[in-house]
């Protein structure tokens, strides 16, 4: 058996996907990571790094496999470390923690490790029982989902010989979305926070609608001018896909405001930095958000992707056409926009209870 690791480049021409090539006897096939080279020379030697320590661990199953130790191996092996294996082999952080969250709801349900062999339909069923009860519907939606995605790659790991998780499933809630109007926008843009950085970044999500991961992943070099104006050049960090983003006035404003401090920086500390904002952990401007939000009066409970949600109302408020604002946003599924949409006709009933009413003519 040879396992080698390959990549190709994907229809946009720009990133390479990277896959395992399995040949034996004549037979060829393919596993494709999920992983992909996109011209960083750090980012990808690491990601090729890992592509060849999963190579190794498939030849290292190969070879178990033959002799037929295999399955009492994996039959014993502790799940819930198996979980925190495939959570840390995650490339983004907020992605990595997300699974640490799932991982550690786990673990207080299990109360250690478990055995693959007890991992079976009334487990999962009872997990689900236990995030119910210990969390909202929708988070438990989400630590749930990172299990089955565990036992998923278990299946194609030859560890489960079916998904002991594919009937297990809880239904997710419509919630209410936060979000500023426009009057509480600039309400915060002349307000003063304790981390300006955070302040930067949240506005410029507001007018550009990125995710989190994508602003703190946002460097110059994705930064384009073309014909005066401002275009961001980049890939999802959530879903990889390539996106080329038109920049608003506003934002751009921002982003020359970034470009003064990033010189002053260099200047004065002679710090070189390639990343657009200086932004520590999310929850930790999550909290400068919250202080700055609440010194300005304003009564919502506003993390940095309300920003997200922020530009998504405003802009189908002023107009944008439904399938316009899905590709503004980077939505896969014309349907994650069209919660918005909801939002808006909300809004809209909203504002016709407050019109005022016509007393009726009074009668002769």
């Amino acid at each position: 058996m040879q396992i080698k690791v390959r990549h190709k480049f994907l229809r946009d021409g720009k990133r390479r996907t990277v896959y395992l090539d399995f040949y034996e006897n004549g037979r060829r096939r393919l596993e494709y990571l999920g992983l992909y080279l996109t011209g960083n020379r750090i980012q990808d030697k690491d990601t090729l790094r890992l592509a060849e320590n999963i190579a190794a661990k498939r030849r290292l199953e190969f070879v178990n496999d033959r002799h037929g130790f295999v399955m009492m191996a994996k039959q014993q092996a502790d799940f819930v470390a198996y979980c925190r294996r495939l959570g840390e082999s995650r490339q983004a952080a907020n992605t990595r923690l997300g699974w640490q969250n799932a991982i550690n709801r786990l673990e207080a349900f299990t109360g250690g490790p478990v055995p693959v062999s007890q991992v079976n339909y009334s487990f999962l069923h009872g997990f689900k029982d236990y995030l119910l009860k210990a969390v909202s519907p929708n988070s438990a939606l989400v630590y749930l989902a990172r299990i089955k995605t565990a036992c998923h790659q278990a299946v194609k790991d030859g560890i489960f010989s079916k998904n002991p998780a594919a009937d297990v499933s809880i239904k997710k809630r419509e919630t209410r979305r936060q979000y500023l109007i426009l009057e509480e926008l600039q309400r915060l843009a002349d307000a003063p926070c304790s981390n300006d950085q955070a302040k930067q970044a949240f506005l410029f999500s507001a007018f550009t609608g990125l995710r989190y991961s994508d602003v703190h992943a946002l460097t110059w070099q994705k930064v384009k001018c073309l014909n005066g104006s401002f275009v961001l050049e980049f890939s999802q960090i959530k879903t990889g896909e390539v996106e080329t983003l038109p920049v608003s006035e506003q934002a751009a404003a921002i982003l020359r405001k970034q470009v003064n401090a990033e010189a002053s920086s260099r200047i004065v500390q002679e710090v070189v930095s390639d990343a657009v904002f200086k932004l520590g952990a999310q929850q930790s401007i999550d909290k400068a958000i919250r202080q700055w939000v609440k010194g300005t009066g304003i009564n919502k409970n506003i993390s940095f992707h309300c920003a997200r949600h922020t530009f998504a109302t405003l802009g189908l408020t002023c107009g944008v056409d439904l399938y316009t604002m899905s590709k503004l946003l980077g939505h896969r599924d014309i349907a994650s926009t069209q919660i918005y949409a909801k939002i808006i006709d909300k809004k809209k009933l909203e504002a016709v209870a407050m019109l005022p009413t016509l007393q009726a003519p009074m009668q002769d």
